[in-house]
């Protein structure tokens, strides 16, 4: 997910592929969420390709929040991709222009214009699996792929601040979960609690995201059951806009 072309959420393989086919600009991102460091969300090489090596003195500072656990984990991924990869080193760090910032579950971190709030997605915990809201001005969003359940703190921190959209996992249809993600009913189950408990602006959404072939039915039919419990499905290139 890209904000504003400054924030992007997971640095995963298909990333330059698919700003490539949407004509997204990634040259300008400064800020990366990492939710967990897990193959179809993180891809060390795109790390790697800003080192000088490569030609990438122009390449523009970026600032990565994760949790710990995450962060180790993103750097052994970077180190079995390149052995002289230490990602907790200064020197490393500044070849290739990064500064880290841990967050843990409950935590918050402004970077730059963004209030980043951390919460337990459940998800992994040998990698303490994060999800985020993030707010800007009048907006806020929560953006909650793969997601297992969401903590009673993690729905304290929501009640604080109504959102604008929710991003919810949706990995399997109604009846097909293998675990650690959500299934088409919990998705339901969790929209339709956003809704009853105010934690979306009048007017705001709830979509459907991280969708597999286990038990998910195809987009036209997958989203005319969300429909039916108040929420949509998304696709690739969906574009949301707040009031701001």
């Amino acid at each position: 997910m890209l904000v504003d072309r400054r924030l992007l959420i997971d640095l995963g393989p298909d990333s330059a592929t698919a700003a490539g086919e949407l004509g997204a600009d990634l040259s300008q991102v400064r800020y990366l969420l990492q939710t967990h460091a897990h193959s179809d969300h993180f891809d060390p090489g795109h790390l790697i390709t800003r080192h000088p090596d490569y030609a990438g003195e122009n390449r523009s500072p970026l600032s990565i929040a994760a949790s710990g656990k995450t962060l180790e984990a993103m750097g052994r991924r970077l180190k079995g991709e390149d052995p002289s990869a230490e990602l907790f080193d200064p020197d490393f760090q500044k070849k290739l222009g990064l500064s880290l910032f841990p967050i843990q579950d409950g935590q918050a971190l402004c970077l730059g214009e963004y209030r980043v709030t951390a919460l337990d997605s459940g998800h992994d915990p040998q990698e303490d699996a994060l999800i985020f809201r993030v707010e800007q001005g009048r907006s806020a969003f929560l953006y909650g792929t793969d997601l297992l359940e969401i903590s009673p703190k993690g729905w304290e921190l929501l009640r604080e601040r109504p959102l604008d959209f929710a991003i919810l996992d949706q990995t399997y249809g109604h009846g097909v979960n293998s675990g650690g993600h959500l299934d088409a009913g919990q998705t339901a189950s969790i929209a339709g609690r956003m809704r009853r408990e105010g934690i979306l602006k009048p007017g705001g959404q709830v979509y459907a995201t991280h969708l597999s072939h286990e038990g998910n039915k195809n987009h036209e039919e997958a989203e005319r059951d969300a429909a039916a419990n108040g929420y949509r499905i998304a696709f690739d290139g969906l574009c949301l806009r707040t009031e701001d």
